[in-house]
């Protein structure tokens, strides 16, 4: 620890519950499973809670009791179904999937172990209720209101919120499903954003929107911690929430308009795919933090296959798991799918995309009277100078008499309309991939009732720097989702 953590304490208290300007609610995001609250992108997306998980650190032993040592054991759990198709795809890296489709055969190279093993199987629990876990963090943070349920609330992904959900106001909200995650936003964290009025072009002229943008505040002036001391920051604010964790063990990030401090919890000295965080604005207040309220439960010790035998099941996604912070990215995207589809519904509008005059509408309907064409076609009115109008009786407007109509000619063979083939899909390219080196790690595993598990496995480099991370669970000890029946499609840049 550093000289300066004797106040500690105090900045923590006081940076989660003092004053700040308050933002209007169309200038925040404030709900889970999106990005953390930014009023402008500067490059940088803030990692989302629903993806990002966190935990408590307690570990409980439970024991594993068998009558008969040669009786077939039931499946742990069964594991939730992945997308089809989508493991490969995403698996590859963007400059690897452009253009086409790669069709990896994996096969075990000589620096591969052939020695199978054993490894511990950890089930992931909620701790408390919902209704609790909102209690200690509103009195955490210092959040005023009731607990109550969100807006979007369903019995399936039930979520809780104490405080307002329009980002008028700090809140925190909580999931009770999964790993009980929990989210807190305080809007009025951020500097006073300076707005303008920018004119754009639209399809009903020239119209005026209000820009705002978060002010970067000058290192010199700025309030937020140091990446020292953030780092403490963190480490005590998560093990006053039942994660024992050093501040060496901190990750931290800093830019002018936030600093984020990141921590993953470690099983067996492992740093696994659950996470947590804490961010601060430059006034010093803490911008937002998420977490998970869970407890983690040992379900027994299995053996494992080798790493050569693992190799083989780099073909199939149903045996992919997430990997910690050391393997993100590649497979652990899958892996991680279950999570963030259960928050999904949580989310609103990108505060920063563009909107629409609501006074807008659709005038290209062929046939229409906006000045466009009647053949399925559209063109834009003629803005040019108008047309002088005819008065009756001028040369050129007398009435034209109608004359007798035309009989159709009947074709005297049926008219083809021309069909298009469809371009045929591009042949995948087969590229053989030799793996050298596989390193023992816990995955990160969902099961089919929204659970999460930590068990064993195998992270593997693909040499497009991505990794593979492969369970190495022996067969039987949990159970896979059916395989996808049928030819899949690749997935196809643009």
């Amino acid at each position: 620890m550093n000289d300066h953590t004797d106040d500690l304490s105090d900045r923590l208290r006081r940076s989660a519950g003092s004053d700040a300007p308050a933002l209007s609610p169309e200038l925040v995001a404030a709900a889970p499973g999106r990005r953390a609250p930014r009023l402008i992108n500067h490059g940088r997306t803030a990692r989302v809670a629903s993806a990002s998980l966190a935990a408590v650190a307690a570990v409980a032993v439970g024991s594993l009791v068998v009558a008969n040592p040669f009786a077939p054991r039931a499946p742990l759990f069964v594991a939730a179904a992945g997308a089809p198709g989508g493991a490969e795809s995403a698996a590859l890296s963007e400059d690897a999937r452009i253009g086409m489709w790669i069709d990896y055969d994996y096969v075990a190279g000589p620096g591969l172990s052939t020695d199978t093993g054993r490894g511990s199987v950890y089930q992931l629990q909620r701790v408390g209720s919902a209704e609790s876990v909102l209690a200690d963090l509103a009195d955490r943070f210092g959040v005023d209101g009731e607990a109550g349920e969100t807006s979007y609330f369903d019995p399936a992904w039930p979520s809780y919120v104490v405080g307002p959900e329009d980002g008028s106001a700090p809140s925190i909200q909580v999931t009770w499903s999964g790993t009980g995650n929990w989210w807190y936003n305080n809007p009025a964290a951020y500097p006073e954003p300076v707005c303008e009025l920018v004119a754009y072009e639209t399809e009903n002229g020239v119209e005026e929107f209000e820009e705002c943008t978060q002010p970067e505040i000058p290192a010199a002036e700025s309030l937020a911690p140091s990446e020292s001391e953030a780092a403490d920051l963190a480490a005590e604010l998560f093990t006053s929430l039942g994660l024992a964790v050093d501040a060496d063990d901190v990750r931290v990030m800093a830019d002018p308009w936030l600093t984020m401090a990141t921590v993953n919890l470690e099983v067996d000295g492992i740093a696994t795919a659950i996470d947590y965080s804490v961010a601060w604005t430059p006034l010093g207040e803490i911008a937002w933090a998420y977490g998970h309220s869970i407890e983690v439960v040992e379900r027994g010790t299995f053996d494992t296959v080798s790493a050569v035998d693992a190799v083989e099941r780099l073909e199939d996604w149903r045996w992919f798991g997430a990997g910690g912070p050391d393997y993100q990215g590649g497979m652990n995207i899958l892996a991680a799918e279950s999570g963030v589809a259960r928050d999904a519904a949580a989310g609103f509008g990108a505060p920063d995309s563009p909107v629409s005059s609501p006074d807008a509408t659709a005038t290209d309907e062929p046939g229409g009277t906006d000045g466009g064409s009647t053949d399925g076609g559209s063109t834009e009115p003629n803005p040019g100078e108008p047309t002088e109008p005819v008065e009756p009786g001028e040369p050129g407007t007398e009435p034209v008499e109608p004359t007798d109509p035309v009989e159709p000619v009947e074709p005297t063979e049926p008219i083809v309309e021309p069909t298009i083939e469809p371009a045929p899909l591009p042949e995948p390219e087969t590229v053989t991939v030799t793996v050298d080196d596989a390193e023992a790690t816990l995955l990160l595993m969902w099961d089919a009732d929204g659970n999460a598990w930590l068990v064993p496995g195998y992270a593997m480099q693909h040499p497009d720097g991505f990794w593979n991370t492969i369970v190495s669970l022996i067969e039987g000890v949990i159970e896979l989702p059916a395989p996808i029946e049928g030819e899949v499609v690749p997935f196809l840049e643009d």
